[in-house]
């Protein structure tokens, strides 16, 4: 079950259209981020949503972004995530390297959105290691 409604993503793309497979997308958001918060331990009702307000709106914007990013991609399925470079037209798109160790293509992470990774951090969601000096 998706975190977010496509009423809830219509609203969140406002002005801007909703892609036809918005349901599609927002049930993907959501398992991409289950996956990136295996091990997060929070209460839940029975369809496995948080039942804290505050925790079910963080990830219903989670959800929304992730789903706005995966329809701007134009790749909903990660068929082209290993494409370095790709021409259509007048048009040629370079993906940068997530990192100099992985020469040969795009990592994992890059199918997540930097929003939504931005956002779960401030959030308190994703782990934070502070360096402590001295």
């Amino acid at each position: 079950m998706a975190y977010a409604t496509v009423q809830e993503f219509t609203d969140y793309l406002d002005p801007d259209p909703v892609p036809a497979n918005a349901a599609r997308l927002l049930n993907r958001a959501s398992t991409k981020l289950d996956q990136l918060l295996i091990g997060a331990v929070y209460p839940t009702d029975s369809d496995g949503l948080p039942t804290d307000p505050a925790l079910a709106e963080v990830f219903r914007e989670a959800v929304c972004i992730q789903a706005q990013y995966v329809s701007a991609l134009g790749d909903e399925t990660g068929a082209n995530a290993n494409v370095l470079t790709m021409s259509l037209g007048n048009q040629t798109i370079t993906r940068a390297l997530a990192s100099s160790r992985n020469a040969s293509g795009p990592t994992k992470t890059s199918r997540v959105s930097p929003d939504l990774l931005d956002l779960l951090q401030v959030k308190g969601l994703l782990p934070s290691f502070p360096i402590v000096w001295g």
